[in-house]
């Protein structure tokens, strides 16, 4: 038994209390899925950039010359997991066009990628009455460089 007077104050304190923490638990889900399709975008770049050290040395100059099927191998490499380009891609909405393979001098390649984010819990939230929805799809955006292996 609480004081005189107190009787459904902890429903009222369970009800203000309820929104924020849904708030912060969905928060802290969004935020851990981010983590965890930015490591698998991280690991997606760095296996073909790895690809595109081992394959841009044409002949024996040493100089880098990356081939046009070298950078589309590495371009799928990167979206699918695999050269060949089979399969489903490793992120949601990624595709080839977000990822580049360049020459970053005459011993170096580097592999880009641009992901753009798709949350999910942030767009089921309401707009609190302010209109339209605020539109949030952060890119994630990694660049790897490595020596071309001759």
């Amino acid at each position: 038994r609480g004081a005189p007077g107190s009787r459904g104050l902890a429903a009222v304190e369970f009800i203000l209390a309820v929104p924020l923490l849904l708030l912060v638990m969905f928060a802290v889900v969004e935020i851990g899925r981010a983590l965890v399709q930015y490591d698998t975008l991280s690991y997606a770049v760095r296996s073909s950039a790895r690809f595109v050290s081992e394959n841009a040395i044409a002949g024996t100059s040493g100089v880098v010359e990356i081939t046009a099927p070298v950078r589309q191998q590495a371009q799928r490499l990167a979206v699918y997991g695999n050269a060949a380009g089979s399969g489903q891609a490793c992120l949601p909405g990624f595709a080839t066009a977000d990822v580049e393979v360049v020459a970053a001098g005459p011993y170096d390649v580097e592999v880009r990628a641009a992901y753009p984010y798709q949350p999910v819990v942030f767009d089921l939230l309401p707009t609190f009455g302010f209109g339209a929805a605020i539109p949030f799809t952060p890119t994630m955006r990694i660049a790897v460089t490595m020596r071309a292996i001759s």
